[in-house]
């Protein structure tokens, strides 16, 4: 089953809600909060909120764990919430 928020912007970091408008700053452009968002990847480390630069060096601030920020975070929620 396919979760309903998957590849919406109210999901992806990448879309701000501000005043009842959101927008892609990605991409520039305005959008809906239940729209397609071009630039969120599901479950990629750099949309988890732990993800620290240390010393030249990305970390998963959760585990500590030298992290590579397009590899899938072992914190994933397939929902697209950070909760972490």
């Amino acid at each position: 089953m396919t979760n309903e928020d998957y590849m919406k912007c109210r999901t992806c970091r990448f879309c701000i809600h501000s005043q009842g408008d959101w927008v892609c700053s990605a991409e520039g452009r305005p959008t809906a909060s239940g729209g397609t968002c071009g630039r969120y990847r599901p479950g990629s480390c750099e949309n988890c909120n732990s993800l620290v630069s240390s010393g030249g060096k990305t970390l998963c601030g959760a585990t500590g764990e030298e992290a590579y920020v397009l590899s899938v975070c072992s914190l994933y929620d397939p929902s697209g919430r950070r909760s972490v």
